[in-house]
């Protein structure tokens, strides 16, 4: 496995990640019980994945309560793998930051969230991005978290939200990249190299099974997820 830094958090992850997206939910043909969820989180730190994706909206929560309990109960991991969760822009007032990460640090049984994510803007609320980057900042200060990281953000409210932070920087960056969608590499892609310090964690990297012949229009995916909406993957890669 290849490893690579976190931003410049000096923390190590491994170039592809698990994401658990399908765990507790009925995502990508689920619901993926607990039982499965801890053999697919077993197997992946086997085989030198110790980076795990999650979000407070998975399964409801239920991911990040897998995600935990796995963990737990694999005994001596927890300092080999780098947690990251995400909050979703439903969330994004100053106070609900700040009690959405601490559900979600409860939820998966941590003491820290190596990495909390903005999930998506809060693009139907109008609230300031100040706003939400000072709670993010202040989950930093408090030891709630270690590191802020941005999904699904455009350039310029990636550059907006790093404007607003005083004591920190956003560590990572999370959008979708894969051989079929290339939008990343007109604006993102070209900023995050040129800044350094911001890791780009590309989330349906194999566009939903498309870039690997498996499926034609013949050989349909099923599940209501897979049939219904497209380019999603379990594993997410992880480049600068």
């Amino acid at each position: 496995m290849e490893y690579i830094n976190l931003g410049k958090t000096g923390l190590k992850i491994s170039r592809i990640g698990l994401g658990a997206w399908q765990f507790g939910g009925d995502a990508w043909g689920g619901p993926y019980e607990y039982g499965i969820a801890k053999e697919v989180i077993a197997k992946s730190v086997e085989l030198g994945i110790n980076f795990i994706d999650t979000a407070a909206v998975y399964g409801r929560g239920r991911s990040e309560e897998f995600v935990g309990r796995a963990i737990r109960e694999l005994g001596g991991i927890r300092d080999h793998v780098v947690i990251a969760t995400k909050i979703p822009g439903d969330w994004h007032r100053y106070d609900d930051v700040l009690k959405a990460a601490r559900r979600s640090r409860e939820r998966l049984g941590v003491d820290v969230i190596d990495l909390l994510q903005l999930h998506w803007p809060a693009c139907w609320h109008n609230v300031p991005i100040c706003e939400t980057m000072k709670a993010m900042e202040k989950l930093v200060d408090d030891g709630v978290i270690r590191y802020i990281g941005v999904s699904n953000y455009p350039l310029q409210l990636l550059e907006a939200a790093r404007s607003c932070l005083k004591k920190t920087d956003i560590v990572s960056s999370q959008n979708r990249y894969n051989l079929i969608e290339r939008d990343a590499e007109k604006e993102l892609l070209p900023y995050l190299q040129r800044e350094g310090g911001i890791t780009l964690i590309a989330w349906s990297p194999l566009a939903k099974g498309a870039v690997t012949g498996k499926y034609s229009p013949e050989n349909r995916p099923g599940g209501v997820t897979l049939g219904k909406t497209s380019r999603y993957s379990i594993l997410i890669i992880l480049g600068r």
